[in-house]
């Protein structure tokens, strides 16, 4: 019998049977496709190193002002891509690796479950474990558009990181976070693109005032939010815009109009899990309604990104080793890796409003940093914005437009997850010059 059955290699699912091997739990870990799951194989990893690529370009391009003259400069799209490939590999092959350092078994195949604690493997073995961890992850969801249906002109981020050349013009069907890297990344190269929203405003999880920062580093981009889409016609998108029928062309058209969580045929039914559209029901600290069963990732619906799903597969570990623990579910942080990136934890500002909250808030340009202007300009977009409630001082969020926001919002996580005093930012100590000092910065403006 194995002390711990993971169905899904994702980064649920492989940092959990990490953390169990490493603790001396019997692991079997069963993953369909390639371990490492969507982040890895066709998701973060992948547009990341897509992203570098196209941030040299264009900075090369841009580089005339830094006294870089660069002559017969071009994007190598096959390049890029076999680039992607390379470190998709490597990152796979480390996977792999630290699998048999902790320990843990990996069966390359499906599995369902039968009860709480059994699953029927794909090669028709039935395997009992003392606990079971759902980590399948989600797909992409794909909206009722007439016309979207095998399309081949339509394309998931799936179907665009297969490509062997960049399209001329791109429609992007949605402006989350996947829409909006895409737009980032195609703009950054050369091909048009257009961005059709359904919604007031593209990112809807972040600060409406910074929102606005960030639309204007979008160069290349054209976006038409409040935009319903009625049908798709080859690569023509047909929408709705303020009582107006209007039309996006493209060579090629991305659907992302968000994911969702792989709750069928995995045997929920079978073992009583609760569940819904919106994803596996568990508890803050990653329990089902079944003992001995177990959920982590975007297969519960609550935080569709990476390294939650990494973190709420370490803490059921903890709960599984006897030492329950809670993610610090208000102060995740996101990141969107454009060219600046944009990040944030905790609340937004109009989120502290709708709660009730009387927020101070302070929103300090990035051109302050001394880094910030060296690296980029007077002309460049970027700032910081922190909130903290007035009288108590207590930091409520933060949302950053900046290079190296992602590098840098991780520190903010654990100030907002306890509820920290700005005060505590104020007498931080950050090396100079760097752009992380904004933060120091926003934190004296801060008054309340």
């Amino acid at each position: 019998m194995y002390d711990l059955l993971i169905l899904g290699g994702g980064p649920g699912g492989y940092v959990a049977a990490e953390r169990a091997g490493a603790a001396g739990l019997k692991v079997l870990l069963v993953e369909r496709d390639r371990l490492g799951g969507t982040c890895l194989n066709r998701g973060c990893i992948p547009t990341k190193s897509l992203l570098a690529g196209a941030k040299l370009y264009k900075h090369a391009k841009e580089g005339a002002k830094y006294g870089l003259k660069a002559e017969g400069l071009a994007f190598d799209f096959p390049a890029a891509m076999a680039w992607k490939e390379d470190v998709v590999q490597k990152l796979r092959a480390g996977i792999d690796f630290s699998m048999k350092k902790h320990g843990v078994e990996v069966y390359s195949g499906s599995g369902r479950l039968a009860s709480e604690r059994r699953v029927v493997l794909d090669d028709g073995r039935e395997i009992e474990a003392r606990h079971v961890m759902i980590a399948t992850g989600s797909s992409p969801a794909l909206p009722p558009i007439p016309g979207l249906k095998d399309n081949p002109k339509v394309v998931t981020s799936d179907g665009l990181l297969s490509l062997t050349e960049p399209p001329a013009r791109l429609v992007v069907v949605g402006g989350g976070v996947i829409g909006v890297e895409f737009a980032s990344f195609f703009a950054a190269i050369g091909t048009k693109v257009t961005v059709v929203e359904m919604l007031p405003e593209i990112l809807p999880f972040m600060d409406r005032e910074l929102v606005g920062v960030y639309r204007r580093t979008l160069r290349g981009v054209t976006i038409e939010t409040g935009a319903r889409v009625g049908r798709i016609e080859g690569g023509t998108v047909h929408y709705e815009r303020n009582g107006e029928a209007k039309i996006a062309e493209g060579d090629l058209v991305l659907v992302a109009t968000g994911r969702r969580p792989n709750v069928d045929g995995i045997g929920l039914e079978e073992a009583g899990v609760a569940f819904s559209p919106k994803g596996v029901t568990v508890d803050d600290e990653l329990r089902t309604n079944r003992p001995g069963v177990w959920a982590v990732g975007d297969v519960t619906g609550r935080a569709l990104l990476a390294h939650s799903a990494s973190a709420m597969g370490e803490a059921a570990v903890d709960g599984i080793l006897g030492k329950p623990r809670s993610i610090a579910w208000k102060a995740i942080p996101w990141v969107v890796y454009g060219d600046p990136e944009c990040a944030g934890v905790g609340m937004t500002e109009e989120e502290a409003k709708a709660s009730g909250l009387d927020c101070a808030k302070v929103l300090l340009p990035a051109r302050v940093s001394g880094r910030f202007l060296a690296e980029n300009g007077q002309a460049a977009q970027g700032a910081v914005k922190l909130l903290a409630e007035k009288g108590t001082g207590r930091l409520l969020g933060a949302t950053l437009v900046t290079p190296y926001a992602g590098e840098m919002v991780w520190g903010l996580q654990p100030l907002v997850a306890r509820g920290a005093k700005a005060e505590e930012l104020k007498g931080m100590i950050f090396p100079h010059p760097t752009v992380s000092e904004l933060l120091r910065e926003a934190a004296w403006e801060l008054e309340g």
